[in-house]
């Protein structure tokens, strides 16, 4: 069995599975409230995770704001740019969350072993000759 950092036993259903998995999310989400002061500010970053996570096409600031219900993208360019929140405590609670998924106890670690964290930072392919940064 693979370990993953949401932890969702492989044989339920698929909507067992989506339960169990929007249950950990918001139980995750709660545990790094902490981290953003003003309920506003919390409410703006979990609809930003849920739309990261979501069936959005593209994670682009308008689609987000769609996804999350707003009209406009400035909610989520606020949380980004201008609102006050502990992000070295965020980065932190992150690097220790995932580590921990990863960490080699031998238990459920998989064929392997340990997990294994790859980061892709390749992106989609650009189109076109009108898009911004269409050359890589």
């Amino acid at each position: 069995m693979q370990v993953e950092l949401l932890d969702v036993v492989a044989t339920v259903s698929d909507r067992e599975w989506a339960e169990e998995w929007a249950g950990q999310l918001d139980d995750l989400l709660l545990e790094v409230g902490r981290f953003f002061p003003r309920v506003d500010v919390r409410r703006r970053a979990a609809a930003c995770v849920r739309g990261l996570l979501g069936p959005v096409s593209r994670k682009n600031g308008w689609q987000l704001a769609e996804y999350a219900g707003d009209g406009a993208p400035w909610n989520q360019q606020h949380l980004l740019d201008r609102a006050r929140w502990d992000v070295d405590g965020m980065r932190d609670f992150t690097r220790r969350h995932v580590v921990a998924a990863l960490a080699d106890d031998g238990e459920g670690a998989g064929p392997g072993g340990a997990g294994v964290l790859v980061v892709d930072e390749t992106g989609f392919a650009k189109r076109g000759t009108a898009s911004a940064g269409v050359a890589r």
